[in-house]
């Protein structure tokens, strides 16, 4: 009687064994869900059914440094904080600015880029020079961005905003609004690619931001991505993705960033 009873032990430690060994292994194998913006060029966008960009090509270097299995879910601006926040997906990188106000709802990985917001109008436009020209202007932006949240605080404009930023160019294309407040690389991208000679940029780019990978908070990503950004960062890779999607070296590497974003933390407590 014994001897049966310490058989069946024996066989349900082993079905534990087993049933443990391979959750784990699944849990090893699962991919992760990373949210991307579908339309924002050149950090994420899709063409045709590919992603693309430099946020794209940055996270497949972190994902590998990383041992990150994923599949891209790309949706609105607008729907990515939502997203993370639900759970609908793991993690989301798409020019997702650090402030403070996200990061008391989300976890937030060391920076990896610094951009600032720029004006663009028609090439004919006298009366638009600078930041200080838009009172009474319509300016067109996007849905939640920090572009947004900046224009919002000019006195005296008109703010027609947008889910996606393609849809801003088109109606300063159609002159439907007067200029377009958004991300400095992304407005250089359409004057290179869309603009045809008939915009321009004017002023000079304010309220600079830093960019980082977001998460739920007590997520287990956050410490391999940042180790995987810093060894991106050593081994030559984030360089040569930065200069190939913007045309030059970065001025600060991630590690300058991220020092500089403890600086303003420091300064503002």
């Amino acid at each position: 009687m014994n001897i049966r009873v310490r058989s069946m032990q024996g066989i349900t430690l082993l079905v534990v064994l087993f049933v443990t060994l391979a959750s784990t292994g699944c849990a090893k194998n699962e991919s992760i869900k990373v949210g991307i913006e579908k339309n924002n060029r050149p950090f994420t966008y899709t063409e045709g059914e590919e992603q693309k960009g430099f946020e794209v090509e940055l996270w497949q270097a972190i994902a590998k440094k990383a041992k990150l299995k994923y599949e891209w879910v790309a949706m609105e601006y607008g729907e990515l904080n939502k997203s993370v926040k639900s759970g609908d997906v793991d993690l989301a990188i798409a020019g997702m600015t650090v402030t403070n106000a996200r990061k008391n709802k989300l976890d937030y990985s060391d920076p990896y880029f610094q951009s600032g917001e720029a004006i663009l109008t028609a090439s004919d436009n006298v009366a638009i020079k600078g930041q200080d020209d838009l009172a009474q202007k319509v300016v067109a932006t996007r849905n939640g961005s920090t572009a947004y949240q900046f224009a919002s605080e000019i006195q005296g404009i008109k703010i027609r905003s947008y889910a996606n930023i393609s849809d801003a160019y088109d109606d300063l294309k159609n002159k439907s609004v007067d200029a377009v407040i958004f991300e400095e690389h992304s407005i250089q991208d359409y004057l290179q690619n869309s603009a045809d000679g008939k915009f321009k940029k004017v002023g000079e780019v304010f309220n600079k931001d830093s960019y980082a990978v977001v998460a739920k908070k007590r997520n287990m990503y956050m410490g391999k991505i940042n180790k995987a950004i810093i060894a991106v960062s050593k081994d030559g890779t984030y360089e040569a993705l930065y200069t190939k999607w913007f045309g030059s070296k970065p001025e600060k590497m991630p590690k300058e960033l991220k020092h500089d974003m403890e600086k303003d933390i420091e300064h503002e407590s």
